[in-house]
């Protein structure tokens, strides 16, 4: 059965939108960056498809709003995995926690900068960015599109 419906109207944005928008990106400017704040997908993925058994892995956990590094050692790999003793399988290809793979603890590289971080803040570290939000336009997505 076919209704005739009128098309939704167009709603406006809502006031202080651009001034809500210039907030966050300026926030996000000036907050401080995490040691691994560059590392790209491919970096990560070439280093742990080449590092031997026993060499060190970075475990990024952000849960909470903290930052904190463990550098552990690899225990293991397999059919793209690694292995490592306490916090489980990582998947070669991005770092993501092979069981808990949208969670919030993945492998990045080990570089000179994240191990110096996690010997100078062994319990972690509030108010750090960890990933890239150029692109993210998740806080200002209306009516199913994005801003200009």
């Amino acid at each position: 059965m076919r209704t005739n419906r009128a098309p939704l109207p167009r709603l406006s944005r809502p006031a202080g939108y651009e001034i809500r928008r210039v907030a966050v990106e300026e926030y996000r400017r000036q907050q401080p960056k995490s040691p691994c704040y560059e590392q790209t997908r491919e970096e990560i993925e070439n280093y742990y498809r080449h590092a031997p058994v026993g060499s060190p892995a970075a475990v990024r956990d952000t849960r909470y709003g903290f930052l904190c590094y463990e550098i552990v050692e690899i225990e293991g790999g397999r059919r793209g995995r690694i292995f490592t003793r306490d916090h489980g399988s990582f998947y070669m290809k991005h770092g993501r926690n092979c069981y808990h793979p949208k969670g919030q603890t993945s492998l990045v590289v080990p570089t000179e900068a994240v191990v110096a971080w996690a010997k100078e803040h062994p319990s972690g570290e509030m108010g750090y960015a960890v990933y890239h939000t150029e692109g993210d336009d998740w806080l200002f997505r209306q009516h199913g599109k994005k801003r200009p």
